[in-house]
This record gives C-alpha cells, sequence and structure tokens, in this order.
C-alpha cells in the first residue's frame, strides 16, 4: 500500500480542514499541531501538519492528487513547486524501514495503530520539509553563483546598486526564513508526553537521514550568508567610490573658481 508525503505550502489551517472533512463525515482528532483524518468506510488515514506537509497511508494515487489540489484553500504561500515522498508500507513482525532494490522505501508496521503511524509520519513530514528548504536555498544559490566569479574575474559586479540591494534582500529573506522555520526539523514536543512513541520517530528520523541533512542545509545558509557578506561590501564600496568623485569634482570647481577670482 501506499504512504505518500507532501510539502505543499508554508503552512495549513488545521482547524479550517477539520471542518471540511466533518461536513463530509469523516472522523478527525487533534494532535499536537496535527490533525488525524479518517472514514470508517475506508482504510485510508491521513495527518495533517501545521508546517504545510501531509501524510496519507493507503489513498491511491488518483485521490491524493485529488487531496493536493482541495488543501490549495486551506494552505498559507503555496510553494511554487511540490515535494512528495514515495513510501511503500505493509505490516510484519517488527516495525522497520528500509530501501528497496528499486529504489522504493519500504516502511513495515507491527501493528496497525494510529499512534505508530503518527510518529512515522512526524518524521516524514520534517524530512519533505526540509526537501522544501534544501530546494529554496539551492535555488538562490543558483541565482547568485556566477557573482563571485564575476568580483574575481573583473574586480567588480555589473548589478546597478539597486539590483544588488535587492538581491541582498533576497538572500536576507531566505536565510531568516530558514531560521526562523527551523523549530519543525527539532524533536516534536508530542514525544515529551509520549515517550513511549519516541523510538519510531527516531527510526524515521535515522533512516531519512535528517540530522545530516540539517547540518548539510546550515552549511548552505553559510555560503548564503557569505554571498550577503559580499554583496554588502561591494555596495559599500561603490557608495565609498561615489564619496569620493564627488568630492573629487567639488575640489576641481573650487580650484576653477579659485583660478579664475585670481585673474578677475
Amino acid at each position: 500500500m501506499r504512504c505518500i508525503a507532501y510539502c505543499i505550502a508554508e503552512s495549513l489551517h488545521l482547524n479550517s480542514i477539520a471542518d471540511y472533512f466533518k461536513k463530509q463525515n469523516y472522523y478527525i482528532e487533534f494532535f499536537r499541531d496535527v490533525l488525524y483524518v479518517t472514514h470508517k468506510n475506508s482504510p485510508a488515514e491521513m495527518f495533517f501538519f501545521r508546517i504545510g506537509c501531509f501524510v496519507t497511508w493507503a489513498l491511491t494515487a488518483r485521490e491524493e492528487r485529488k487531496l493536493a489540489l482541495q488543501l490549495k484553500q486551506f494552505s498559507i504561500n503555496l510553494l511554487d513547486v511540490q515535494e512528495i515522498d514515495y513510501f511503500i508500507f505493509r505490516y510484519g513482525n517488527k516495525t522497520s524501514l528500509q530501501s528497496h532494490r528499486r529504489n522504493v522505501d519500504i516502511i513495515t508496521l507491527e501493528e496497525e495503530e494510529v499512534p505508530i503511524k503518527l510518529a512515522i509520519s512526524y518524521g516524514l513530514a520534517q524530512s519533505v520539509k526540509l526537501e522544501a528548504f534544501e530546494e529554496s536555498v539551492q535555488k538562490t544559490i543558483r541565482i547568485n553563483d556566477s557573482l563571485p566569479r564575476e568580483l574575481a574575474t573583473k574586480g567588480s559586479i555589473s548589478l546597478s546598486g539597486k539590483d544588488i540591494s535587492k538581491r541582498m534582500g533576497e538572500i536576507f529573506l531566505e536565510r531568516s526564513f530558514v531560521n526562523l522555520n527551523s523549530e519543525y526539523l527539532d524533536m516534536p514536543e508530542y514525544f515529551w508526553q509520549f515517550p513511549g512513541l519516541e523510538n519510531y520517530y527516531l527510526m524515521t528520523e535515522k533512516f531519512l537521514d535528517i540530522s545530516r541533512r540539517v547540518n548539510s542545509l546550515n552549511q548552505r545558509l553559510d555560503i548564503l550568508h557569505g554571498l550577503l557578506d559580499m554583496l554588502n561590501s561591494q555596495l559599500q564600496h561603490r557608495h565609498a567610490s561615489l564619496l569620493e568623485t564627488i568630492i573629487i569634482i567639488l575640489i576641481v570647481l573650487e580650484i576653477i573658481l579659485t583660478f579664475i577670482k585670481f585673474h578677475l
């Protein structure tokens, strides 16, 4: 059966989603920053996270696409490109995650219990949210990666002062967005209340290599910080050069006026 993790927006209105499904006779239950939805006539289960992600269990591909479209009305700041992770889940003797030789990750569940799926879903949601962060930061780096080479070869950047300021603003917003939302990648507070489920989350976090990817993301943010400093230095250099030019012009004008006054 299919298990899919989506990241479609910066955040989701969970209360509005709950009202939407409640009107259609779905069963809903709130956990910490998570909405659980299921229906008595369907084996499918859905977990909606406030961080703009949702994880589905046993939905068909068609139902998943339909759900993603329905959620747009309850989304804040939709992503330009949705991030999606695909898994297959089954039931067995022991809960585990493993990679299949066909590049399909398989989740094995020891029980058909909501808390276990919730614990794993926390990890899946964090992973797909991290993918959105990674892509956003990498996109900003790609847009600006020619600037250091240009500075190294030409000694200056062929951008106007206004364009440099705009690039600085974009980089600053990117760093601020990731830093302000970095708590999404920490251990969810839910497991402080239910420590018995923490091992399922940690197993998922380790399998998806979230800690290493967070460190890698921080390194990319350091690159953005370096770009920001470089652009700021270039802008200050242009400002200083402009002031020097103005001073030189004023001095020349003063000399000319003094010369004219002397001869008159």
